[in-house]
């Protein structure tokens, strides 16, 4: 498909047919996109949108905003991601702009930039306006009643749940991707499921199970070169495995997973990464603190530069714990309080009640 749309591309190049040229590298941004290669796709947004602005064309204006809500989300651009987002449901129309679906992506914009948007949101730290915008896109979707944007809605469902810590959410996004997406013969969005519900299951004890039914659907999504949101998957797969004794096999998760971010750019969740891995360290042995308490910085400093408040705040209240059990008390509040009170919604998230709870203890 790769080899096509940059064939496709060359011609419309050669022959002055910038209509095919938009289709052809919108498509190409799509293919970098979902194989995992952020890097091309954010170069790839770029230029179509400079394409689009150029002919001034609304559908293209709509698809090109597109590829940047969803290339830049990943990237770890939440804010600049969030800013696409807003274009999308500013310009969408749901009667004239539903065709778009058929010639570019195979899913509708309209419930994709809110999907994208709200993902987005939920990292710059608005969880309440994310859940509201995600269940507006679900909506939209199931009006729609189109199955391939049903299941994007699902798993933007599923990826939001994960995010703010909601295990029976989770669980449920996961169990009606699986049989929704059977249902309908969409078998590459299954094991997008597997992993929601194995994540809840382990999340709720059930170890053995959860953590074989995420290692499956990353092995069939790997197997099928699907590498969008992979990255995503590992902190839980090692919280998990860490949970159930087996640290080790979590602390290879994450290298598996970092691996992943550095050759693709998908740094989405490469905060969580890091921090994972610092309460992993800390698990292992004492002796490997001083590595430990690097890794909660790196966590910190990456959320910081991405305006990732959400794990900004989940690294400091880690960070923050480690140093209240240690005697540093003032340093732990004085780290974590500023984080905290630069929230102005999600108060009953568990991120912002272990916030709380913390900065109560430490005064």
């Amino acid at each position: 498909m790769a080899a096509a749309f940059t064939r496709a591309a060359e011609i419309c190049e050669r022959v002055d047919d910038v209509r095919g040229l938009f289709v052809a590298l919108r498509g190409n941004g799509q293919y970098h996109m979902i194989s995992g290669d952020m890097r091309t796709a954010r170069d790839d947004a770029r230029r179509v949108l400079a394409l689009a602005e150029r002919m001034d064309d609304h559908g293209f204006l709509i698809e090109a905003h597109h590829l940047g809500w969803s290339a830049l989300c990943f990237s770890g651009d939440f804010r600049t991601a969030q800013r696409h987002a807003e274009e999308g449901i500013a310009r969408y129309e749901r009667e004239r702009d539903h065709c778009l679906t058929y010639i570019y992506s195979g899913h509708d914009p309209g419930v994709c930039c809110r999907a994208f948007g709200s993902l987005s949101l939920a990292h710059l730290g608005y969880p309440d306006r994310a859940l509201a915008l995600c269940r507006d896109g679900l909506a939209l979707a199931e009006a729609l009643a189109h199955p391939f944007t049903v299941a994007i809605a699902l798993w933007a469902t599923g990826i939001l749940h994960q995010l703010r810590r909601e295990s029976d959410a989770t669980r449920a996004a996961g169990g009606r991707m699986i049989s929704y997406c059977g249902e309908k013969g969409l078998p590459p969005m299954v094991p997008l499921g597997k992993v929601f519900r194995g994540d809840a299951l382990a999340r709720q004890g059930e170890f053995a199970e959860g953590i074989a039914q995420m290692r499956e659907g990353i092995a069939e999504l790997r197997a099928i070169g699907t590498l969008f949101s992979v990255p995503s998957f590992f902190p839980a797969l090692a919280s998990a495995c860490a949970r159930s004794g087996n640290v080790g096999d979590g602390l290879a998760a994450l290298e598996d997973g970092l691996a992943m971010v550095q050759k693709g750019g998908d740094q989405f969740s490469l905060p969580e990464i890091h921090r994972v891995k610092a309460t992993l360290l800390l698990a292992r042995s004492a002796a490997d603190r001083d590595t430990a308490e690097a890794a909660f910085r790196e966590a910190i400093d990456v959320a910081r530069g991405q305006q990732a408040r959400l794990l900004e705040l989940r690294a400091a209240t880690s960070l923050a714990e480690l140093w209240g059990d240690n005697g540093s008390r003032g340093a732990a509040r004085e780290l974590l309080a500023p984080v905290y009170e630069a929230f102005t919604e999600g108060f009953d998230t568990p991120d912002l009640r272990d916030a709380k709870a913390l900065l109560d203890s430490l005064a």
